[in-house]
């Protein structure tokens, strides 16, 4: 604390050493002769003295009728006074000249200083608390003096008096106080007259400031706001100018915009002025201005089909990315269904709800451009087919049994009120799934088909079952004569029986499955005609065979599937 009083008691000194008027030299009172006349310093006393010859002994002159105004004398007015004789003797008459007139001794006195005024010139100049200068300041000092004339004009800057001989060219930079003054040819001194300047050569200085979103130090949002801050240390600051790019300079007041700026690179230009015109070099700020927001797309990843509308599964997820020109993604965001607004940070799935649902999302950079909304409507399909099976004819049910043949047809209807079938698998008999088209099953005995359908976004439908009984095996075909042959007869190479021609012949069939359906007969090549027909008396009810000859009776017998038998029987009536 001692040492920091002492170091301010010492500014104190150096301050009131710079303040001081230097000492100013010793001007004596003295007379002036110059053209013929003579100048007295008006204070000075006077001793008038004369001379009879040239160069001769002088002697005093005294005065009795005003001794207590003269030896010595003072000269009462300023400028031209006189001293005289009442009348002028002509020199070479030594008769008073005619006309008459005095003769008169002039002698000026001069008791007041000269006047100095100065001049500064060539900088500009600013006035407030202090008067500053700018670069180029000349001083000019010009004195005036209304008698004897000037001698010298002095002046003190940091130091002693000088004589002034040429205009003062002050070109460094700091607070100045001119002292100045004159003396006249006779010692008159001129009060010391000062001057307080600063002289001021530093330009401002400017610094900027973003005021907002700013990304790597230089990517910056359309919000964003530039501040200068411009200081001076003299004499202030008179006006803070800026710029972008190739643009005209503006006068920059609380703050910078980026209105009318495109996207792209830029470059900011700044500067201040002060008030004695120091202009700083400018500075510049290069930047990228980045307008645009991000570019989002949608992918739907997983079960999907384009129809009606854009379908999915359940299992299907929905991813959301987006691209940015310049300072990068920051974050993508997503509502479904008008709710709960969410950032996204991986594929999701929609609400398990059959139904249409929609996605809206958007996305902002990293300087806070923010996208539009976009919008991704889908079908939740979360149904799977139904699948029914039909067989055609022939078919026939016994306790509950489904019978067919290998000619059945067998039908599969998958149904799909949604995304729609994609495809139909069955199988027979645990073998391996087929995709479906219609088909038959060969084979004798029970079967059972499994079958079961997928939408075009890959519901799959439980698979199902369906059992049946194929038979392919017509009935076996009986015959019976009313009477037993009495004997047999050869007929190319076969031996046939011989049947009295009252006989009748009595005809039957059995299945083991699905049992008889009809009974047909010819006989020798005739029409088939349906046995036991409520219609017609068959050949067990009517004697048939009355001619003696060869009898040939084809018999046909269907089952109640249509598989179909048949026979031929051979014989003959009496003898030819």
């Amino acid at each position: 604390m001692k040492n920091s009083i002492v170091f301010f008691a010492l500014l104190l000194v150096a301050f009131s050493t710079i303040a001081q008027e230097p000492s100013k030299p010793e001007h004596e009172k003295r007379v002036y002769l110059n053209d013929g006349n003579t100048y007295v310093q008006k204070s000075l006393p006077l001793y008038l003295k004369f001379s009879t010859e040239p160069n001769g002994k002088s002697y005093d002159l005294k005065s009795k009728a005003t001794a207590n105004y003269a030896d010595p004398m003072y000269l009462d007015t300023e400028g031209v006074n006189y001293i005289r004789s009442k009348w002028a003797v002509d020199k070479e008459t030594m008769k008073t000249a005619s006309p008459q007139q005095e003769v008169l001794y002039e002698l000026y006195a001069d008791g007041l200083p000269p006047y100095t005024s100065s001049k500064f010139s060539g900088a500009p100049v600013y006035k407030s608390d202090k008067v500053y200068y700018g670069k180029g300041l000349q001083v000019d000092l010009t004195a005036k003096d209304a008698v004897s004339g000037v001698e010298t004009i002095h002046y003190a800057i940091d130091g002693s008096y000088k004589d002034y001989s040429n205009t003062l060219t002050l070109d460094s930079e700091k607070e100045y106080t001119l002292y100045y003054y004159s003396n006249d040819n006779v010692g008159n001194a001129e009060a010391t007259r000062e001057k307080s300047f600063v002289v001021d050569l530093t330009s401002p200085t400017t610094n900027h400031a973003i005021d907002g979103i700013v990304y790597q130090s230089n990517i910056l949002a359309p919000s964003t706001l530039f501040k200068l801050t411009s200081t001076d240390g003299l004499s202030g600051v008179r006006v803070t100018s800026y710029s972008f790019d190739d643009g005209g300079d503006r006068n920059y007041g609380n703050q910078i915009s980026m209105s009318g700026l495109k996207d792209g690179n830029h470059t900011l230009y700044y500067y201040a002025i002060d008030n004695v015109k120091n202009t700083e070099t400018k500075s510049s700020f290069e930047f990228y201005l980045d307008l645009i927001p991000p570019k989002t797309e949608n992918e739907i990843v997983g079960d999907q089909y384009k129809g009606n509308y854009t379908y999915v599964s359940e299992r299907t997820k929905i991813n959301l990315s987006a691209t940015d020109n310049k300072a990068g993604v920051k974050n993508i965001y997503y509502r479904i269904d008008g709710g709960e607004r969410f950032t996204f940070d991986s594929n999701f799935n929609l609400p398990n709800k059959l139904g249409v649902h929609t996605v809206k999302y958007d996305a902002n950079d990293n300087v806070e451009n923010l996208s539009g909304n976009s919008y991704l409507t889908v079908f939740v399909d979360n149904k799977a087919p139904e699948t029914g099976i039909t067989y055609g004819n022939p078919q026939f049910f016994k306790e509950g049994e489904l019978y067919i043949n290998k000619d059945t047809k067998i039908k599969l209807s998958p149904r799909d009120a949604h995304s729609g079938v994609q495809a139909t698998k069955y199988a027979i008999d645990g073998g391996s799934m087929t995709d479906y088209s219609e088909f038959t099953i060969p084979n004798e005995g029970p079967h059972t088909i499994s079958f079961y359908a997928t939408d075009n976004v890959n519901n799959e439908e439980s698979k199902k079952e369906s059992k049946c009984h194929v038979d392919n095996t017509p009935p076996v075909i009986y015959h019976n004569f009313s009477i037993e042959s009495t004997e047999t007869k050869e007929k190319g190479g076969e031996t046939l029986n011989v049947y009295p021609n009252y006989t009748r012949l009595y005809l039957g069939a059995t299945d083991e499955k699905v049992g008889t359906e009809d009974i047909y007969y010819s006989i020798d090549g005739g029409a088939l005609t349906l046995y036991s027909s409520p219609q017609t008396l068959d050949i067990s009810e009517l004697n048939r065979f009355g001619k003696k000859k060869l009898y040939e009776v084809r018999i046909v017998a269907k089952d109640k599937l249509g598989n179909e038998s048949e026979k031929t029987v051979k014989f003959y009536i009496g003898r030819e």
